[in-house]
């Protein structure tokens, strides 16, 4: 019988499987591949080189500045997506009017495409048409306007803000399935037994809590890494390179400059180490939920 059940298990992993196989797996190995090769374009005649396409793109002039880049993107973007949903699931997590329309109204940012939420926030931070230099100009903070996506000094931190204001509803949505799972009963047991909000979030809300909140670091990392969208559309990597992340240049070396071999030899580092850090989350991830 439980042969059976395992075999039905598998019968339904199976679409999921191939789907996987197919649009996932097949484009990865098949650009792993590529990254060995001297190729333009991708297709028609290639010349093995080995490692060659490894050694031009770490050499790249540009590629020191993705790295940093990328690196500061990434952190500040995690410390905001985890530390905020967390706090803001903790506020909410009790009941109030209007909870529901608060939370419908936090997720339309996560909804929203990315391509529409990019565009409408470069318009509202348009230095003279822009409704938020406006607004900076009426209670007095500024006088003159502040190109917010052209300003070496403001951009890439604006970028880091605007990403953690698309996450950040989906990881309050996050942090709240796992918090609603703590009974209400413990909370007032520990207030009564004079428990501080510190030592509630420590030695109840945390232990619970912490497996999401593992995982949601872990998609907080994927998610703002592989932003490209966002970025591309607001400054292209610019001005000076200051918003150049790793994904831009890997789209630059693909679609601009055809060296689809140097581009595909970082989208597979890249890959390679975003795949092992899955694997090692996975495996801290499965043995804090047996435990």
């Amino acid at each position: 019988m439980e042969q059976k059940n395992q075999k039905i298990g598998y019968l339904f992993l199976a679409p999921l499987t191939i789907i996987v196989a197919v649009f996932l797996l097949y484009p990865f190995v098949k650009g792993f591949i590529l990254s060995f090769f001297e190729t333009k374009y991708g297709f028609g005649s290639m010349s093995f080189s080995g490692l060659k396409n490894f050694i031009s793109i770490v050499k790249e002039e540009k590629f020191g500045v993705a790295i940093k880049n990328s690196m500061i993107w990434v952190v500040f973007g995690l410390i905001l997506n985890t530390v905020f949903p967390m706090g803001i699931a903790i506020l909410i997590n009790r009941d109030f009017v209007g909870k529901k329309v608060c939370m419908g109204a936090m997720l339309i940012s996560w909804m929203t495409p990315v391509v529409g939420f990019s565009m409408m926030w470069k318009w509202l931070l348009e230095p003279q048409l822009g409704i938020v230099n406006k607004i900076l100009k009426n209670v007095g903070l500024i006088e003159n306007s502040i190109n917010f996506l052209g300003d070496s000094k403001w951009a890439l931190g604006i970028c880091i803000f605007l990403n953690f204001l698309q996450f950040f509803p989906f990881g309050v949505l996050l942090m709240s399935s796992a918090l609603s799972v703590i009974p209400k009963e413990l909370y007032e047991a520990m207030r009564i037994d004079g428990a501080s909000p510190k030592k509630i979030l420590s030695n109840l809300i945390l232990p619970i809590a912490g497996p999401m909140i593992s995982f949601m670091t872990f998609l907080g990392i994927v998610w703002t890494f592989s932003n490209y969208s966002l970025i591309y559309i607001l400054t292209k990597g610019g001005p000076n390179y200051s918003t150049y992340t790793v994904p831009i240049l890997i789209y630059e070396k693909a679609f601009s400059e055809f060296q689809v071999g140097q581009s595909m030899a970082l989208a597979s580092m890249v890959g390679t180490l975003l795949i092992a850090l899955g694997i090692l989350f996975g495996k801290s991830f499965f043995k804090k939920v047996e435990v």
